[in-house]
């Protein structure tokens, strides 16, 4: 059974009892003991008989919001081995946030730390503090800034004593139906026949034929604010016995915009695409294809006609996006096209809102489910279709425990559903276009835009000459140029800067000092508004310095460039431009994402500056410039796949010019013109950068001709975190030799990052041609030293090595 424990290691085994024994099963939430305390856990499998010699029984069944099917467990347990994770901890990452009962202890005195004898000083000290807080405070407020551990060990010691006991109460989820009052004709009313001897006024009369003429259960709110009604004449009625009240759930969905839906006649190359697909669907087996097509050439049509014929066949889909920017805007067209049919997950909804999305899918009400990451996990049975957008995205990976990779888990639960599944994108990742090379997956081209329109004219702006003719502002010449015309024409223009905040780093001109984060091995990003320096790992804030703390010098200048800062020289060199941004920090707030694309797609705003949300699948066709600030700034990251990312970037973002009527141009400053990412994103040739990043990846043996494996240990203390790796690098070598053989191992070294939020930390790397192999030796070489792997973080391909 998973326990649902903070920090699931392994399944705990359990004896069911008499009267729970025809109730429970497989999938079922329940509530159990471990240790002193309670917890919820879903049991993930039954035995008639137990090598655990003493088990202890559940408590109780509880009628959770979620539950979780046969094919789910199955589906975790693949993520478990794939991934070197705890089942227990893949089951909990399976699970929506805000739907789960929760298991809380209070603390409850039964002696003062004065009257009770023979306490320790820290026991002591621990009972004064639960009596100063009163009011039976919970475990988890006493933990503040102290060990956990040492307070729930000082609390089983008093408890054993005597001087407190723990009460465990259940916390609901905090998402929950929501219930509203309503009223119905009564059923007295509804049985009567003739003229009634109630005595109404003319009000209550036209309320009731109202409610009658209706001929369902409506709530009060509805007839006030839709129908005009007084609540004082609903209670009359009520008073009267013309009227019951009754309760009513209603349904939270997300608010989407009506997009006006005009049936498009598909290109060949779409019309193609969709007979390939939906001749896989029919055959109800799976079936993956690579959607291969550059940018604008009508991918999201052949995933709406594709849908479609699911939904005749009774079937359901799945569509993964990669980031929640995107989702507002694809919903905007599914719901649309599909209406109530579509249901939407991301981490962005309210828990309210997240559970009655849950539950329409749970109840088969909604058929197509969108989402990012998380949605994988969505409740659907029947699958007939996964459609994965943009796949080669760094997003779909999760970067705590479990680190899976959406992508690979919605191919797996396509394959294991029987489902065609589509893989989307302009810019493939190396992997995934390898496959389809070796015909593993079916390659489906779409080489031009719909209605043959052109691809953007790209230039390049080479900042090195820029900086030589004295231009030292962050546009060319030739963008700020190009953001004129714009302007002048009425266009709209779309400018990406890769890195949020105003600059990189505050650097004094006279001393060198930088100010750095105290947690991480990073220099503080500053905010300008804000007039704040902060890091962006662990959200460390301190004020801006006026001079350098250092040498107390006023030289101390702004070096990097970030969106904050691209926003304020656009409105200083185009006074006159309407000017949005769009990063973490303007969207942190909840509709933000889609406030923001809304207003530019009204064409109340001329320039939108955006990091990587703006990259990829938006669609303004009023857009016919785009400018790369800084091609530079992802291509200079010490890690094998930044080149592949700067192409991707680069032309997924250039991918937004030019997508209506109007033709679309590019402009990309670099400092590096001559690099091959850069120079086949100019051409828009994918094929040409493959072929280059293919050769460099093989000399060196990075996927796809190997795997990764990036071990991490991360500890306050420096060398304590080094000597972990070495300690497991022992254990990996005192194994047979032939159990390794084929497997490269390097380090253990100081990671990229070598300090973050407190903590140093220290990787090792193993690499081989045989991924199973190397998973056989990790798992191998956990279950002999099962407390190192607590100690440590597994990434299983990685997507970052920083």
């Amino acid at each position: 059974m998973d326990t649902g424990a903070s920090s699931p290691l392994d399944s705990l085994t359990y004896e069911i009892p008499d009267g729970l024994m025809n109730t429970v099963g497989v999938g079922s939430c329940v509530l159990a003991p471990i240790g002193s305390r309670q917890a919820i856990g879903y049991i993930i499998g039954l035995e008639r008989t137990s090598d655990v010699e003493k088990t202890r029984p559940i408590i109780a069944e509880i009628d959770g919001p979620v539950h979780l099917s046969s094919d789910m467990l199955d589906l975790a347990r693949w993520i478990s081995e794939q991934y070197i994770c705890s089942l227990p901890r893949v089951v909990s990452a399976m699970l929506p946030g805000g739907m789960q009962y929760k298991a809380q202890a209070k603390v409850i005195l039964t002696a003062s730390s004065q009257t009770h004898p023979h306490l320790t000083p820290s026991e002591t000290r621990l009972m004064q503090k639960i009596e100063t807080m009163g009011d039976e405070p919970t475990v988890e407020s006493l933990y503040n800034d102290d060990d956990k551990s040492s307070v729930q060990r000082l609390l089983r010691q008093l408890e054993s004593k005597g001087a407190i006991k723990r009460e465990w109460r259940l916390i609901a989820p905090t998402g929950k139906p929501r219930v509203m009052r309503g009223v119905r004709v009564s059923g007295k009313l509804r049985v009567e026949s003739g003229e009634s001897d109630i005595s109404l006024t003319k009000k209550q009369s036209e309320l009731l034929e109202l409610i009658k003429g209706l001929d369902r259960d409506i709530s009060v709110a509805e007839l006030t604010q839709r129908y005009g009604a007084s609540a004082a004449v609903v209670a009359a009625l009520e008073k009267k016995g013309c009227l019951e009240r009754t309760e009513m759930t209603f349904r939270r969905a997300p608010a989407f915009s009506k997009v006006e839906q005009v049936r498009v006649n598909l290109s060949e190359e779409q019309k193609a695409a969709v007979d390939e697909i939906t001749r896989a669907i029919d055959s109800s087996t799976f079936n993956p294809f690579l959607l291969f097509g550059v940018t604008a050439s009508g991918k999201t049509e052949v995933y709406l006609r594709c849908i479609e014929r699911v939904l005749a066949m009774n079937r359901t889909s799945l569509v993964l996006l990669p980031e929640i920017a995107l989702t507002t805007q694809v919903m905007n067209i599914f719901k649309s096209r599909f209406g109530d049919r579509v249901a939407v997950l991301h981490s962005a909804l309210s828990a309210g809102e997240r559970f009655d999305e849950w539950a329409r899918i749970e109840s088969g009400e909604a058929r197509v489910v969108l989402g990012a990451r998380s949605a994988v996990f969505a409740p659907l049975t029947d699958l007939g279709l996964v459609i994965v957008d943009e796949e080669h995205e760094p997003s779909y990976k999760q970067d705590n425990p479990p680190r899976y990779n959406g992508r690979d888990v919605a191919i797996r639960r396509a394959n294991q559903a029987g489902a065609a599944l589509v893989l989307g994108s302009a810019t493939p990742s190396i992997e995934t276009f390898t496959l389809a090379r070796n015909e593993h997956y079916r390659l489906l081209t779409m080489p031009s835009r719909i209605e043959n329109r052109p691809m953007p004219t790209v230039h390049i702006a080479d900042l090195r000459e820029e900086y030589s003719k004295g231009k030292l502002t962050i546009f060319s010449t030739r963008l700020e140029e190009a953001i004129k015309e714009r302007l002048a024409r009425g266009e709209q223009v779309m400018l990406f800067q890769n890195r949020r905040a105003y600059s990189t780093f505050l650097l004094c001109r006279d001393c060198g000092y930088v100010e750095r984060c105290p947690n991480c091995a990073v220099s503080l990003k500053f905010h300008a508004a804000a007039k704040k320096l902060s890091c962006h790992h662990c959200d460390f804030e301190m004020p801006a310095p006026d001079k350098c703390p250092k040498c107390e010098s006023i030289r101390i200048g702004r070096f990097g460039i970030g969106t904050e800062r691209v926003e304020e020289e656009v409105k200083k060199t185009f006074p006159g431009a309407r000017v949005l941004r769009m990063d973490r920090d303007t969207t942190a707030r909840k509709g933000a994402h889609g406030s923001i694309l809304a207003t530019f797609r009204a064409g109340e705003a001329d320039i939108l500056v955006g990091t990587q949300m703006i990259a990829k699948g938006l669609d303004f066709p009023n857009v016919t410039l785009v400018g790369v600030i800084s091609a530079d700034t992802s291509l200079n990251l010490p890690d094998f796949r930044a080149s592949e990312r700067t192409y991707q970037l680069v032309s997924q973002v250039a991918g937004r010019s030019g997508r209506g009527k109007r033709p679309g141009e590019v402009v990309i400053q670099t400092f590096d013109p001559e690099q091959y990412a850069i120079k086949c994103a100019v051409t828009h040739d994918y094929t040409a950068f493959y072929e280059i990043e293919l050769e460099n990846r093989r000399e060196l043996g990075y996927p796809p001709f190997g795997s990764l494996v990036n071990i991490l240990s991360r500890d306050k203390d420096d060398n304590e975190a080094k000597v972990r790796l070495e300690r497991l690098l022992a254990a990996i070598k005192s194994g047979k030799m032939a159990e390794r053989m084929g497997i490269r191992i390097l380090g253990p070294q100081q990671a990229v990052l070598s300090k973050l939020r407190g903590e140093y930390r220290w990787h090792m790397v193993l690499r081989s041609a045989d991924r199973q192999k190397m998973l056989d030796l990790l798992n191998a070489t956990f279950e002999s030293s099962p407390a190192l792997r607590r100690q440590i973080s597994v990434d299983v391909d990685p997507i970052s090595m920083l």
